[in-house]
């Protein structure tokens, strides 16, 4: 069997362990972007991916989601609100996989206190190190050629770390996230009974060159990268069609380059896009 079609068989799934918890009175719901990118990124590269959400389900539901997609990898993402749910979820779903992956904000800050329940924590911006994780998954397993993580090896125990991976500069490489493996039906069905709209988030940018005292930036940093302005409305078209009608920019900073700004601006105008 040539690398090419195992690599179609390789399943990956991507959890976002959000069951919204007693203590978060927020009333916004959004898709996990990040994974979103991940899984488009992978998707390219002939990958089967799947993403659980777990925003409008049960653990036991999502247990059950993630088993029967029959996953060779599981990636879960995790920040510092959901460390508690990625870890227990990490230890019910190892006996079903053959390498637990985490990222996202916390394990970038926090790597090795992860490794107990995953295999390997990525540090920084995930899509490109989540392919080469995948890539030499299935050549053996030799991570110490991935840049971008820290990981425990099988045979000695020692947590190794690999060289940082650098940013990527042009974020108009990256596929649009793939909107298809999110519960559009539930977001939508969640903010027009609350708001009588339907809305979802696009990221145009990242990064943030600032250095507020209450904010961390672990994953994007402090380099701002932007995509392009028709790139960003091709984006917009897409959500627009998937029955949304209103968008909310997750940047840090969407507004920070006026210029760009305006671009976007008038390339909605000039396609006639109808957002709220």
């Amino acid at each position: 069997m040539n690398f090419w079609v195992e690599i179609q068989m390789t399943v990956v799934t991507l959890v976002y362990p959000y069951f919204h918890p007693r203590a978060d009175s927020s009333i916004f719901r959004f898709p996990p972007l990040g994974l979103g990118y991940m899984a488009a990124y992978l998707k390219q590269s002939g990958i089967s991916v799947e993403i659980v959400d777990c925003t409008f389900i049960k653990q036991d539901e999502a247990l059950r989601k993630i088993i029967d997609s029959k996953p060779k990898i599981i990636g879960i993402q995790s920040m510092y609100s959901m460390k508690e749910k990625s870890l227990e979820l990490a230890q019910l779903l190892k006996p079903h996989c053959e390498l637990l992956v985490a990222g996202g904000a916390l394990p970038t800050i926090e790597p090795e206190s992860f490794l107990e329940n995953f295999d390997i924590a990525v540090v920084g911006e995930g899509e490109q190190t989540m392919l080469e994780i995948v890539n030499q998954f299935k050549m053996g397993g030799d991570f110490s050629q991935v840049k971008g993580i820290v990981y425990r090896e099988k045979d000695t125990g020692q947590i190794k770390k690999t060289p940082t991976r650098g940013l990527n500069r042009d974020l108009n490489t990256f596929p649009n996230p793939s909107r298809e493996l999110f519960d559009n039906n539930s977001y939508k069905k969640y903010y027009s009974k609350k708001f009588g709209y339907t809305t979802t988030a696009i990221m145009s940018s990242r990064g943030c060159p600032f250095s507020c005292d209450f904010c961390s930036k672990p994953v994007f940093g402090n380099d701002f990268r932007a995509r392009a302005a028709s790139n960003v409305a091709d984006e917009i078209e897409e959500v627009i069609s998937l029955g949304y009608s209103r968008i909310w920019f997750a940047d840090d900073c969407f507004t920070l380059d006026r210029e760009r700004l305006i671009g976007i601006c008038d390339e909605i105008i000039k396609r006639g896009l109808k957002i709220g």
